[in-house]
């Protein structure tokens, strides 16, 4: 016999409970750890930390999911509207394309001339523009610009220092664009300044900034050194000469200081990226800027453009890993000479904060706050996800947003107005931000977002300005959400997988399974779909899926490994052919398959009448071949009626209820056996005699009563079975049938425990050979409420017979039994019909009983 399995279906259902919540657990803590720890890019090199073994793992999870967050920002886009509050000004290739062909002086070839663009910006100002956001790189000099700048008389020719003007006659109404990187730039050379000369003196610092921008703006470097009563200004110079040129063009009153410039002044030097950096650096409440990305170079704005009229924002937008852009960095952190942290901020965040009115910026609790009007969700490395209001960028330059209008337009203005005649045309921009942006296919300043692969730079600043001026963005879950969501996916595939597993018999429970699988990871998919567009929150979806996909699958495939062990102990103990119904009531307890006991169980025995002959006559593989098809009949009745095949004997069949599952019906279920199978041989009697020439009958025999059950056999093999005096009996009845002419025999107690169901009559009282006791022996005639009327007075006809014949009326039961015969041909008639003649002639003794007496066991 097979190793025993755990017996108790509620042990079994604690093995598999434990098994599926470790899955969950091992799988929900594995893609939970790789959901929790979102890993920078930056860190993905790093090498024997504990991080950087996630790293890389957790990268191609995040991969998956932002697959998932591009298809929930698209639909999430398809449900918004697009706002008209932010317009782009596009320097397209229309734009330039008129440009061309125009008589206009200084832009038939771009770059055009920067007093153009500011010319541009106080256009939009005057048509009603709040603010003017110049997402333009301006990090060189202007083609225009003399090569000695800021020589006397040259001033209106310097292209750079007119645009500059034109924005400082509209303080607070324009935003310069600088970029950034996190890689550390190559210095550029620069020229010896062996000299220095004082230009002045400050009280402060940022009161010294507009002198040190005419520094700057003359190529030369700026140093402020700590002196009496303030800051004092100098200038680097080659020689003694030129200082005292400078202070006179700085128009220094007193006579000029020239000293030698020596290696610790460099402390107190200031160069472009030093006034930039302050004039462009934020201060921002709670947050820790070491936190926020660090970038190690600055590209701003050149020298002259810098003033303190304008703002400046970053316009830098980092991909991820996979090439699309899905958030706006609104702060970076600059590291000073001196060590000292500056935080930069994008140009939305710079344009908010100009529509707010304020300087003050503050972080607390995963949102940013511009003053009191503004805020939206960022993280503490200071990304913020931009909310899309369009499904596809489309064509043209406005992305998401609603409006972009050719700067050919405004330019057409700008002229007009210029020329003394009223503009061409209305762009309804009144209350409105603008972003500049050239957007002509040689900028190359398109970038892969989630809702097109080629995506304006400006129009994806316009959106974030937008969500900035809505404060409505998305937030991603915290990373304990979406640990715990991983964790409860899981532990929600390992409830699915014990609550649906019905093992792996067939493609429909693979069906089944992966329809259940399917339904609950999208549900789940769903969820997260909504809360992403309704609630505006990230929570993870591919991390959770995993877990509760892995779980299912891992405890499907153990559990129906179990199942499978288990069907094959019971096959082994039961066989092959054991009834589906059995097998299932036995694996509550497996207790009963070997525990061996005394148990009233019924025996059926079933065996082929004439098969000795039917041998005979047919070939070996045409015999074997019938012999299947009826073999698989009988077995068929058998287990449809939850019985047990015990054994196969040839052309015989031994079968037996009420064991290994208890029932107290198992007389019934043997006898409605028996009369099936009569049914379905009768029903295959004309196909077996066109097919192999013969008709076939079969005779049974079965008896009720007390037997011992159990696994029996050696120690090679062993087999379910059953042993006892009704096992004998049964097999015996089914030989008496022929000595009758009868077809089902069944013992008195079978006949005694159905008789509620079926219909019996008697046919003799008999003692075999070597008993004391008797037993009567019946008729199985058929169910009870079937039997038809000529049977019903068959049996009645019968009945009165039989009692003729026991109460030792011979002549009468004679005269009965010969009816009996003449009008229903009853072969058990016959029997009597000798008996009655023999016992006429030759009475029996006075303790005579009616029982006769048999040879067998």
């Amino acid at each position: 016999m097979s190793s025993l399995p755990i017996y108790s279906t509620g042990l079994r259902f604690l093995q598999r409970l434990g098994y599926s919540l470790l899955q969950a657990t091992l799988f929900g803590t594995i893609l939970g750890l790789l959901v929790y720890y979102r890993v920078p890019r930056a860190q993905l090199s790093e090498e024997a930390t504990p991080l950087a073994l996630l790293a890389r793992p957790a990268s191609w999870l995040q991969a998956a999911e932002n697959v998932t967050y591009d298809w929930r920002a698209r639909s999430l886009g398809a449900r918004g509207s697009r706002s008209d509050r932010v317009v782009v000004v596009a320097l397209d290739d229309e734009t330039l394309a008129e440009a061309r062909q125009d008589q206009h002086a200084g832009i038939a070839s771009y770059p055009w001339p920067r007093e153009i663009l500011g010319g541009l910006t106080q256009r939009l100002l005057d048509e009603g523009a709040e603010l003017v956001l110049l997402e333009l790189p301006l990090t060189e000099r202007s083609p225009r610009a003399p090569f000695s700048p800021g020589a006397p008389g040259q001033e209106e020719r310097d292209d750079d220092r007119v645009f500059r003007s034109l924005l400082d006659q509209v303080p607070g109404k324009s935003v310069l664009a600088f970029s950034w990187s996190a890689d550390r730039g190559v210095p550029p050379g620069s020229r010896l300044w062996p000299y220095r000369v004082r230009l002045g003196t400050s009280p402060t610092e940022a009161e010294a900034r507009g002198r040190v921008q005419k520094i700057l703006a003359d190529q030369r470097p700026a140093f402020l050194m700590p002196g009496k009563g303030g800051v004092e200004v100098w200038a680097g110079v080659a020689s003694e000469q030129e200082g005292q040129r400078v202070a006179l063009e700085q128009g220094v009153r007193e006579p000029p200081r020239v000293q030698e410039r020596r290696v610790s002044d460099d402390v107190y030097r200031v160069g472009p990226l030093e006034l930039f950096i302050s004039l462009a650096e934020v201060k921002v409440e709670g947050l820790d800027a070491s936190q926020l990305g660090e970038v190690r170079q600055v590209e701003h704005p050149v020298a002259p453009l810098l003033g303190t009229a304008s703002l400046y924002g970053a316009i830098t937008l980092p991909a991820d890993p996979d090439g699309v852009v899905r958030a706006v960095p609104h702060l970076v952190s600059y590291r000073g000479r001196d060590g000292t942290r500056h935080v930069l901020p994008s140009m939305p965040l710079v344009a908010a904060m100009l529509q707010a009115n304020t300087r003050e910026l503050r972080y607390a609790d995963g949102r940013l706050y511009v003053g009191e009007r503004f805020s939206l969700p960022m993280d503490e490395s200071g990304y913020s996800l931009i909310r899309w209001d369009a499904a596809e960028v489309g064509r043209g330059s406005r992305g998401s947003v609603a409006r972009a209008i050719p700067a050919w337009n405004v330019l057409l203005n700008f002229f007009a107005v210029r020329e003394g005649v009223p503009p061409r045309a209305a762009h309804d921009i009144d209350g409105r931000l603008i972003v500049f942006s050239n957007t002509s296919r040689r900028a190359m300043d398109f970038l892969h977002t989630p809702i097109g692969e080629r995506t304006p730079t400006g129009a994806v600043l316009a959106q974030s300005l937008v969500n900035l001026l809505q404060s409505e963005s998305l937030s991603r879950a915290t990373r304990r959400w979406d640990l715990g969501l991983t964790l409860g996916m899981a532990l929600l595939g390992a409830f699915v997988a014990l609550t649906v597993n019905r093992g792996l018999r067939s493609s429909g429970d693979v069906l089944l399974y992966l329809f259940v699988m399917t339904a609950v990871g999208v549900g789940y998919a769903v969820g997260a779909w909504y809360v992403f567009v309704h609630r505006l929150l990230w929570v993870a979806m591919v991390g959770p899926l995993l877990a509760m996909g892995l779980t299912f699958l891992f405890t499907i495939v153990q559990a129906s490994r179990s199942e499978q062990q288990l069907r094959h102990f019971i096959t082994d103990v039961l066989g092959r052919y054991v009834s589906p119904e059995v097998a299932r009531l036995v694996t509550r307890d497996l207790r009963q398959l070997t525990r061996p006991e005394l148990r009233e169980v019924t025996v059926f025995f079933c065996d082929l009448d004439g098969f000795s002959r039917l041998s005979g006559e047919l070939p070996p593989d045409r015999l074997v071949q019938f012999l299947n098809e009826y073999l698989t009949e009988v077995t068929d009745v058998v287990r449809a009626t939850r019985g047990q095949v015990d054994k196969y004997m040839g052309d015989a069949v031994m079968a037996f209820w009420g064991a290994p599952v208890r029932t107290e019906r198992h007389a019934h279920y043997a006898c409605e056996a028996a009369l099936l199978v009569r049914t379905k041989l009768l029903a295959r009697q004309e196909y077996w005699t066109k097919t192999y020439g013969h008709a076939v009958q079969c005779r049974i025999g079965i008896d009720s009563g007390e037997v011992l059950v159990g696994g029996m056999g050696s120690a090679l093999e062993s087999k379910y079975s059953v042993l006892g005096r009704s096992v004998k009996f049964s097999m015996y009845l089914e030989g008496l049938n022929r000595g009758y002419g009868t077809f089902v025999l069944v013992g008195d107690g079978v006949a005694r425990l159905a008789q509620d169901g079926y219909v019996f009559r008697e046919v003799d009282r008999v003692r075999p050979k070597g008993r004391t006791e008797s037993t009567r022996l019946h008729e199985l005639v058929g169910r009870k409420g079937e039997v038809q009327a000529a049977a019903q007075a068959h049996l009645s006809l019968h009945e009165q017979a039989l009692t003729a014949y026991h109460e030792r009326r011979f002549d009468e039961a004679l005269a009965l039994f010969t009816r009996s015969v003449e009008e229903f041909q009853d072969p058990v008639a016959r029997v009597y019909i000798e008996r009655c003649r023999v016992f006429a002639q030759k009475r029996p003794a006075e303790d005579w009983d009616g029982v006769f007496v048999l040879e067998g066991p």
